[in-house]
């Protein structure tokens, strides 16, 4: 007796292998909610300061419940985060991983994006009632979690990278940076990008453009603190709604075109307000065109987190819902279309995000 596709012979091996991968990726979600928690509690730096600890100790130092800790550092001595010593009962935090739990100015800080982490189970069953009729959740229905972990994820990038390595990649844009530029970041969020860059060109005028008004509030609040506001100002400002002034050296969109609801209108804004001989710095994910070239670990990191927010955000207002997934190929297309000649991708190697010069 044959078989058929509706009655295929099936590999028990091949199951099993797949439902341990099942569980693992189930695992890790459960301990997704665990990881928050040392984040926001400051349980990994608490560690980090004191070195290796039992859970009595741990507990006296943060005054925290000793049980609920015990409980938690178990968890991350099972997923390899704490490294524990069976004698004493020592739990420990190795310098390496450190710098992606706890050092917030490290290029591999991860503590952001485990801050989003609520907000998008939160969302779940509104992202499920728009598979059902469309539509999708609005960003202002995001909470602080979200807003300051997007700000925590990519502050890394900006920090570490982007006077040092991204803008350097375009000699013309720093020439003009260093004598005195206009510059502009389109869609800012809370301002991290020119806050990082600011002080390192002082001759040039920073704005970052937003439509968030909570956002911006922050930004203005942070350039004052920092001592930057004469030459670092923010506005709440939709994307395509620049000021056609023709005056500004330098646009920059820092990971959000992908997120817009008309990424077509912004480039047509954009390119109204930049100088002849201006520069549109756009930085996105590192996904490729095609999705079989994307079946890994980052493809389903941004996949995932482009359903729960940076799809349905778009798609909440009828907008182009690019989504994570958006791609080199269409982000030409949406410049070329808005009448601009010149794309490059930048010879910049990063793992999460690509880069792109783009000209009138």
């Amino acid at each position: 007796m044959g078989t058929s596709p509706a009655n295929p012979v099936l590999n028990p091996d091949v199951m099993m292998n797949f439902a341990f991968k099942v569980v693992a990726d189930l695992a890790a979600a459960m301990s997704g909610p665990l990881l928050y928690i040392g984040d926001r509690l400051g349980l990994f730096k608490v560690l980090v300061e004191s070195g290796p600890v039992t859970v009595e100790q741990l507990a006296e130092k943060t005054g925290l419940n000793p049980r609920y800790l015990r409980e938690w550092a178990s968890a991350m001595a099972a997923a390899e985060y704490l490294d524990y010593i069976p004698e004493g009962q020592v739990f420990s935090l190795p310098p390496e991983r450190a710098m992606v739990l706890a050092n917030e100015d490290s290029p591999f800080f991860v503590g952001g994006l485990a801050q989003m982490i609520p907000d998008h189970y939160r969302v779940m069953p509104r992202v499920m009632e728009s598979f059902r009729r469309g539509g999708g959740v609005p960003y202002a229905d995001y909470s602080e979690d979200t807003f300051a972990g997007t700000e925590r994820l990519f502050r890394t990038g900006y920090v570490n990278f982007m006077a040092q390595q991204w803008l350097p990649s375009m000699p013309e844009v720093m020439k003009k940076l260093e004598a005195g530029a206009k510059v502009a970041d389109v869609g800012c969020g809370r301002g991290a990008a020119l806050l990082a860059i600011a002080p390192r060109f002082p001759r040039s005028r920073f704005v970052g453009y937003d439509n968030f008004a909570p956002a911006i509030d922050y930004a203005n609040e942070n350039a004052r603190q920092h001592g930057l506001a004469g030459r670092l100002t923010y506005e709440v400002r939709s994307s395509t709604d620049l000021p056609p002034t023709g005056d500004f050296d330098l646009i920059m969109t820092c990971d959000c075109l992908h997120d817009m609801v008309d990424p077509a209108g912004c480039a047509r804004s954009l390119r109204a307000a930049l100088k002849p001989d201006g520069t549109w710095f756009c930085i996105e994910p590192n996904v490729a065109d095609r999705l079989e070239e994307n079946i890994k670990p980052l493809g389903k990191l941004f996949y995932s987190v482009s359903t729960l927010q940076c799809m349905t955000c778009s798609l909440a207002y009828g907008g182009a819902g690019y989504g994570a997934g958006m791609g080199a190929a269409n982000v030409r297309k949406v410049a070329e279309g808005a009448g601009f000649k010149s794309f490059r991708k930048l010879p910049i190697e990063n793992p999460f995000n690509q880069f792109f010069e783009i000209r009138p």
